[in-house]
C-alpha cells in the first residue's frame, strides 16, 4: 500500500478500535444479572442435555443458548468480566477471516489491513447503531442469546470461502458438508429473532446463485449451502415445536392475526431506521459505507477478476434492508409486541454487513470507470476518516460518561456477593441483602421470596436471598 493509503487505514481503523477497547473494558465490570442466576443454577445442577432438554420442555427452544449457560456454568460467575472481551475478540477475528477467505476467492490481491477494516467496521458500526447495548452486549443473557449468531454467522461464511478455494476429494467434501449443517444448526438455535432470516437468508443465496451460474448438485458451493439451509431450517422446526413456547406465550397476550403483525412489524422497524438515520448514528454508518467504496477502489486486482455487474450494488443494499426487516415479524409473534430493544443488534447487523458489501462492489464498479478521471481515492478516505472519527469520538463521549454506573455496581455486588457467601458458611437459612438496580433495567430480588428473581437467587447460592423493600 502506498504512505497515504496505509495513513488513511490507520486513521480509519484506530479510532472505533479505541471504542471497541472502551466497551471491553466496561465489560470487565459485568456480573451475573437476573435470569444468569436461574441459567447457572439449571446448567450446573442438570449438566448439559439435561439442562438443554429442562429449558425446551419449560421456558423456550433455544437449544444452543441453553447449551451456552451450561458451558458458562463450568467457569462460574468468574467468567462474567471476561464475557466482553472474548464476544468482541472472536467476532473481530472471525470477521477478518470470513472477509479474506472471500476476497482471496475472488482473485483479489490484498494487505492485512483491508480485511482488518472491513472487519472493524462492521462490528463497531453495528454496535453504534444498535438500541440497547447494555443488554445486547453486557448482558449475558442478551450477549449468548443475540450476539453469539452473529460470532458464529462470520465463521460460517469464512468456512465456506475456505472451503471453496481447498478443492477437497470425496471424502473430505462429505465432512465439509457435515460441517455446515452442523454450524448452520448450531447457529440457528439460539434465537427465534435471528433463525428465520437465516434461513430466508442461505435460502436468497442458493436461489441467486443457481440462477446466474446454473448451479448443479456436485457442485462444491451448491452442497455446502444446501447443507447448511437443511440445518438452519431444521434448527427453526426444533424450536418452533418446543413445548416451553407455549409456557412463555402464557405471559403475553394471545398472538395477533398477520395483519396485525405486519403492521406492528413494520412500525417497529420505520422507528427502528428512523433512530439510525436521523441521529449522529448515521455518521458512523457512511464513514464505513465510504470506508468500504474506497477499498472497493483501491483493492489490487488479478487478470482474472471480472468486474461486478451495477445491479449488485442496489441488490446488497436491498437485501440488507429485507433481512433487517425479517427479524420483526417472529419477535412480534412471539411476545405481542414490538421488539425488545436488546434483540434489533441482529437487524443492525444485517442491514451493516450488507451495505459494507454494496459499497465495497461500488468501489470495484468505480475502479473500472473513473479512475483517475478526478482524484477520487483520497477524496473518499477523507471524508470517511473525517466521518468515522466523529462517530468514535460521540460513541466513546456515550460509554465513557456510564462507566461509573458499571463501575459502582459491579464494586457493591461484589460485597453483597461475599456476604452472601459467608451467610451461607456460617449455616444461616436466610439473608437480606440491599436492593441494588443495575445498569440493564432486569429485575432484581425484593422483599417477597415468592418473587422469580428471589427464587433463582436462592437456588444459585443455596440460602433464601431477600431484598430490603423497593425504593420508590
Amino acid at each position: 500500500m502506498r504512505r497515504w493509503n496505509i495513513l488513511a487505514a490507520i486513521g480509519m481503523v484506530l479510532p472505533p478500535s479505541i471504542v471497541i477497547g472502551l466497551y471491553i473494558y466496561i465489560g470487565t465490570f459485568n456480573r451475573m444479572l437476573g435470569d444468569d442466576y436461574c441459567s447457572m443454577y439449571i446448567g450446573e445442577r442438570l449438566g448439559l442435555l439435561r439442562s438443554i432438554w429442562y429449558w425446551y420442555l419449560s421456558w423456550h427452544g433455544g437449544f444452543s443458548a441453553s447449551a451456552a449457560d451450561w458451558l458458562l456454568s463450568l467457569w462460574g460467575s468468574g467468567i462474567f468480566r471476561f464475557n466482553t472481551f472474548i464476544f468482541l475478540s472472536t467476532w473481530v477475528v472471525f470477521a477478518a477471516i470470513a472477509v479474506k477467505k472471500a476476497i482471496d476467492y475472488r482473485g483479489y490481491s490484498s494487505s492485512s489491513l483491508c480485511p482488518l477494516l472491513l472487519a472493524i467496521f462492521l462490528i463497531f458500526t453495528t454496535l453504534s447503531i444498535s438500541p440497547d447495548i447494555s443488554q445486547s452486549l453486557f448482558w449475558w443473557g442478551g450477549a449468548r442469546g443475540y450476539l453469539s449468531p452473529l460470532i458464529l454467522f462470520t465463521l460460517y461464511f469464512a468456512l465456506y470461502y475456505h472451503f471453496l478455494a481447498s478443492s477437497p476429494n470425496r471424502v473430505h467434501k462429505t465432512l465439509w458438508v457435515f460441517v455446515s449443517f452442523g454450524l448452520a444448526f448450531l447457529i440457528g438455535g439460539f434465537s427465534e429473532t435471528f433463525t428465520p432470516a437465516w434461513v430466508v437468508l442461505l435460502a436468497g443465496i442458493i436461489g441467486v446463485e443457481w440462477f446466474i451460474r446454473k448451479w448443479n448438485v456436485k457442485d462444491p458451493s451448491f452442497l455446502f449451502l444446501v447443507a447448511g439451509f437443511a440445518g438452519a431450517l431444521l434448527s427453526l422446526f426444533v424450536m418452533v415445536l418446543a413445548p416451553g413456547n407455549s409456557s412463555r406465550q402464557s405471559y403475553f397476550p394471545a398472538a395477533p392475526d398477520i395483519f396485525t403483525i405486519l403492521r406492528m412489524a413494520s412500525t417497529s422497524y420505520l422507528a427502528f431506521l428512523y433512530g439510525i438515520f436521523s441521529t449522529y448514528r448515521i455518521l458512523g454508518v457512511l464513514g464505513s459505507l465510504f470506508g468500504a467504496v474506497w477499498l472497493g477502489l483501491e483493492i489490487r486486482r488479478g487478470s482474472s477478476v471480472t468486474a461486478p455487474r451495477g445491479w449488485w450494488i442496489l441488490a446488497f443494499l436491498l437485501a440488507g434492508f429485507i433481512l433487517a426487516f425479517g427479524c420483526f415479524p417472529p419477535a412480534v409473534y412471539g411476545t405481542s409486541e414490538p421488539p425488545p430493544a436488546r434483540t434489533l443488534i441482529i437487524p443492525s447487523f444485517f442491514l451493516m454487513a450488507c451495505f459494507l458489501v454494496s459499497g465495497f462492489i461500488f468501489g470495484e464498479w468505480l475502479a473500472s470507470r473513473i479512475r483517475g478521471v478526478l482524484p477520487l481515492p483520497a477524496a473518499l478516505s477523507i471524508i470517511a476518516c473525517s466521518l468515522i472519527i466523529i462517530s468514535s469520538w460521540n460513541t466513546f463521549q456515550s460509554l465513557y460518561s456510564v462507566r461509573s454506573e458499571y463501575i459502582s455496581f459491579a464494586e457493591q455486588w461484589d460485597l453483597v456477593d461475599a456476604k452472601i457467601r459467608a451467610a451461607k458458611t456460617s449455616g444461616d437459612q436466610e439473608i437480606v441483602i440491599p436492593s441494588l438496580k443495575n445498569w440493564a433495567g432486569l429485575e432484581y430480588p425484593t422483599d417477597n421470596p415468592r418473587y422469580w428473581p428471589n427464587v433463582c437467587y436462592s437456588k444459585y447460592y443455596d440460602i433464601d436471598v431477600l431484598a430490603s423493600p423497593r425504593q420508590p
